[in-house]
């Protein structure tokens, strides 16, 4: 599918919506901390910020991200930022059943986070990872 140029494998992950207990028990525990900050100081400001603080912190689990694979690489466009990675730099793939990482090294380093892609599969888990792997494959092969 991807082999031909101008074909796209798009998909989008949303963990809030596909995990609803999780997500009401995430809201709790930051609606609470949001209060004991307004008790603490006083300040619905404060609260506010550190309501945005915590959202932000964890917008790839509240907001959806979207997902590309194309025969060059892949795309992911998170809440806060976008990023593209071509198959030739990509060395390893590891994943769960919820996610995966895509790292420009063969082992696993402590510079992964800045140099790796999360990615998230949503409900097409099987289908990305053997996309994945296939272009990785062929990738080495060539």
């Amino acid at each position: 599918m991807t082999d031909e140029p101008n074909q796209v494998f798009a998909w989008r992950a949303h963990p809030a919506r596909e995990r609803r207990a999780q997500a009401a028990g995430a809201l709790g525990v930051i609606v609470g901390f949001c209060g004991l900050v307004y008790l603490a100081f006083g300040s619905a400001g404060w609260a506010a910020v550190s309501l945005a603080v915590l959202l932000g912190s964890l917008s790839r689990f509240f907001f959806p991200s979207r997902f590309e694979i194309d025969a060059e690489g892949i795309t992911a466009r998170y809440p806060l930022r976008t990023m593209r990675r071509r198959w030739i730099e990509l060395r390893r793939f590891v994943h769960d059943r919820n996610g995966g990482f895509l790292s420009t090294r063969a082992r696993s380093s402590r510079m992964d986070a800045f140099q790796g892609m999360h990615i998230l599969f949503g409900a097409k888990r099987d289908e990305v990872i053997a996309m994945i792997n296939g272009l990785l494959r062929r990738e080495r092969a060539a």
